[in-house]
């Protein structure tokens, strides 16, 4: 069993406008149909569960209706993107060994061959991340003064898919509901903080697959379709 869980509850605060970004047409298609129509084909996906604010649902059940058929729930997410993970894991009814993978659906370009690795490594791994290498030198800055300039060759920059044994990412976050300072901004980061003995591995990711934040992000997008279309 595996489950694909798509994350669009965030409030689209920097990105702006009257329509949230999850539901802003790309070339005439919404941001959050890419994805979802990228997991309803592949086929070891065999359900979607897609999180979104509670007044978005009317419209995201009327997108998936007729055109994703394996989505088997749209439910209400919370305030932060690790409530809306959480809202996800507490109504995933399956085993322990289920696998469970997250995506952003403000990451509109996830292939299926980011979700077939995701999979694969879990054979290997309880707790997988999609990444790809820096391209800009990094720098490790308090009150705006460097402090240190890692080696870039030691770090990665994280993307969506990641993906969980469903036993293991739960507990990490029964563990997280008792942390008081620590609010994350990925599921991977959670397994690491709370259960650092599991070893978290890495696929590739893509300089495509990126996550639209600000207005400007929707001009990349559209380039992208366009490289792609006419390839």
């Amino acid at each position: 069993m595996v489950t694909g869980v798509l994350l669009a509850a965030g409030e689209s605060t920097r990105f702006g406008g009257l329509v949230p970004k999850q539901l802003v047409n790309i070339a005439g298609k919404p941001v959050l149909g890419y994805s979802l129509q990228t997991f309803n084909d592949h086929p070891k996906i065999n359900e979607i569960v897609v999180v979104t604010q509670e007044n978005l649902i009317p419209a995201v059940q009327d997108l998936v209706k007729d055109s994703f058929s394996k989505v088997s729930a749209v439910i209400k997410g919370g305030k932060t993107r690790y409530l809306s993970s959480l809202a996800a894991i507490n109504h995933v009814n399956a085993e322990h060994d289920t696998k469970i993978l997250f995506h952003d659906a403000a990451r509109p370009f996830v292939t299926q061959s980011m979700i077939s690795d995701c999979l694969n490594a879990l054979e290997k791994y309880d707790a997988v991340t999609t990444a790809i290498p820096p391209s800009d030198t990094l720098l490790k800055v308090v009150d705006n003064e460097i402090l240190s300039v890692p080696n870039r060759k030691d770090l990665m920059c994280a993307q969506t898919p990641q993906g969980f044994r469903l036993g293991v990412v739960r507990q990490a976050y029964e563990l997280l509901e008792k942390e008081k300072n620590y609010e994350p901004t990925d599921d991977c980061g959670v397994v690491h903080r709370f259960l650092p003995e599991i070893k978290i591995g890495i696929v590739q990711g893509s300089d495509t697959n990126i996550k639209l934040t600000f207005p400007k992000d929707l001009d990349l997008a559209e380039s992208i379709l366009n490289h792609e279309t006419n390839q």
